[in-house]
This record gives C-alpha cells, structure tokens and sequence, in this order.
C-alpha cells in the first residue's frame, strides 16, 4: 500500500489532519499544507517522534515526525524560548504539542459522536526512523510543511473484530 492510499478513506481519520492545522495555527502560528515526500537528507540530523494511542470507538496510534530543524522550531514557536534538539526539554515540549493534537482529535471525535480516548505521548529522539507495519494493520504517513519546516503525521490502524476504524 502506498502512503495515504486507505487511511484517507477509513471513518473520522480525516480529524487528524483537521487538527493538525488547528493545533500549528493555535499554538504556533503557523499555517500547515499538505506537501509531497519528505527528503531523505532531512532526516539524517535526528528525528524526534512522538506517539499518542486513541482508543474507543477508534483504535489509533497517531504519530509526529520532527526533523532536527522542525523540532526546534516548533519548539521555539510553542514555547516562546529556543530549546536545544538534544535535551530533555525537548521531550517535554514536543510531548506537550502531541498531547494537544491528541486532545484536539478527541474533540473532533466527540463532536462527531465517535467515544474516544487518549494515552500520554511517548517521545523519541532517533537518528534515522523507517516504520515497519504489523500484519493486520494499516497505516498510512503524509507530509506536510509550514513556516516552521517540513514534518509528516501518520496513523497505524490495527484490525481488531468489533473495533471500527
């Protein structure tokens, strides 16, 4: 499966990307567009991820990729204040970013009917990142990019009997 080519079709995954460019106007002050494929040499730096699970009437881990430069300034955007890439505030920051994204597609959810729950983010610092599906699950990555750089969001939908996507 090609990145994007189911995802975009299952019920409500659409909220992701909704609030993705709410959370980087809000919080930012940056306005996010879809883009094409991330460059590999972008990553080459290190990559900060972070992972949030919503669980429910969904059954999701969403993810966000950060290039080196991203990172810093998404962080430096989000807090007012440069934070270097390899310390623990770091963590913090972009922990706290995930968790409002999280946050804000449990809103888009709950509006919609769709019961939902989120986990506490998971942050990683990685020197080079490629992401291995499971058997019976689907995932599925997009790029985007803004003022503040390039980075990508995706979601891994797991096939479980009685849980709808």
């Amino acid at each position: 499966m090609t990145p994007g080519s189911k995802i975009q079709f299952l019920p409500h995954s659409d909220a992701v990307e909704i609030s993705i460019k709410e959370i980087f106007m809000s919080a930012c002050g940056s306005v996010v567009e879809r883009a094409e494929n991330l460059p590999e040499e972008i990553c080459e730096d290190g990559v900060i991820i972070a992972v949030v699970s919503i669980m429910g009437d969904v059954d999701w881990s969403v993810y966000i990729g950060l290039p080196r430069d991203t990172a810093v300034a998404i962080a430096e955007a989000f807090c007012g204040f440069e934070i270097p890439f390899d310390s623990e505030d770091m963590g913090d920051a972009i922990g706290e970013v995930a968790n409002i994204l999280a946050g804000n597609v449990k809103q888009v959810l709950d509006k919609r009917g769709v019961d939902s729950e989120i986990s506490l983010p998971t942050v990683m610092r990685v020197d080079g990142l490629h992401v291995l599906k499971q058997r019976d699950s689907e995932s599925s990555k997009h790029v985007y990019t803004c003022s503040l750089g390039q980075f990508w969001i995706g979601v891994v939908v797991g096939k479980s009997p009685g849980l709808v996507a």
